[in-house]
């Protein structure tokens, strides 16, 4: 190896170059690392470890003497210098309009008052005898496009409709939106979408599968069309009432249960949910385990006569 490492060094180098100088006085003691020239009887892993030694020095002079960056007032400005910055970068940000400032403030504090006039409305609700209306309806609207309920909710929002009138909306038939509301609210709702030309559809039935888009259930006929549209308005009904709040969502599965618009099996797990205690007491498992024949009770206690007497009498060990 030594002699390849020779051979490569003699190639790149002049022949009259050497690679070191006779005369020590002459060395250089520069930055230039000295190369000492080897005997053949040196060994070659040596020579490449020196090598590897002069690089590696070499590398770490040329960083000490880059040295480290020093910041300067340009790239960390003071705490003025930063205020001035952001006020001539961001000219139009609202905390530099005091118009803009009062405005959300106004807003903020409407959004709080209405907010606090229902709850007292809802609290004062709790004080009054049951509504005669009772009871909970679909109302059917027209839509262009099917959105996110969300997206939708804020749509009634914007035209004036209390969001908590709102208790269920979903999509049971294309371009058609299904909106569940107490029975109390039903006119002052409708009256909103009057205001805004809207009107709702009052003859559409959910449960007919006129609504069905399925190519596949074309060629049935329309007793099982309509068997599979209240099958999927079940299905839609019962998923419906696990996304209503407590305790309106037992006031609704009740109405829906006296109507037989959902199944009983959904109807008693839910009342479950809602009552565990008494859901254990029927499902309660009895004990089969026989009990104890009046020989073993005479048997137990003569037992335990027994080791009382030996506990009392003298010169027992004591455990």
């Amino acid at each position: 190896m030594y002699h390849m490492l020779k051979v490569a060094a003699s190639e790149a180098q002049p022949e009259d170059m050497e690679l070191a100088p006779n005369d020590p006085a002459t060395t250089s003691t520069g930055d230039t690392p000295n190369l000492t020239q080897t005997s053949s009887t040196e060994d070659p892993q040596a020579v490449i470890n020196h090598l590897q030694q002069m690089h590696l020095k070499n590398q770490l002079d040329s960083l000490t003497s880059q040295g480290s960056p020093i910041a300067n007032s340009q790239e960390f400005p003071t705490i003025a210098e930063s205020h001035n910055n952001n006020n001539t970068q961001y000219p139009d940000a609202p905390w530099h309009n005091p118009a803009k400032i009062d405005a959300m403030k106004q807003s903020l504090a409407r959004h709080k008052e209405l907010r606090r006039a229902q709850r007292e409305a809802a609290a004062a609700r709790f004080f009054q005898p049951p509504s005669p209306n009772q009871g909970f309806k679909y109302l059917y609207i027209p839509t262009k496009a099917r959105i996110p309920v969300g997206t939708l909710r804020t749509m009634f929002r914007r035209m004036g409709v209390n969001n908590a009138w709102l208790l269920d909306i979903h999509y049971p038939a294309r371009h058609t939106a299904a909106v569940l509301i107490h029975n109390d609210f039903e006119s002052e709702f409708v009256d909103l979408l009057t205001k805004h030309r809207i009107s709702h559809n009052e003859n559409f039935n959910p449960n007919s599968g006129s609504i069905l888009e399925d190519p596949n259930l074309k060629d049935l006929s329309t007793t099982e069309r309509d068997e599979i549209a209240r099958r999927h308005q079940t299905t839609r009904l019962e998923r419906a009432i696990q996304h209503i709040r407590a305790p309106v969502k037992y006031a609704v599965a009740r109405y829906f249960y006296d109507k037989n618009y959902i199944t009983k099996k959904f109807y008693d797990s839910l009342a479950s949910d809602r009552y565990p205690q008494i859901g254990s007491i029927f499902n309660q498992t009895p004990d089969t385990s026989s009990p104890p024949h009046p020989d073993d009770v005479g048997q137990m206690l003569l037992d335990d006569d027994l080791n009382m007497s030996d506990e009392a009498a003298p010169g027992s060990p004591q455990h």
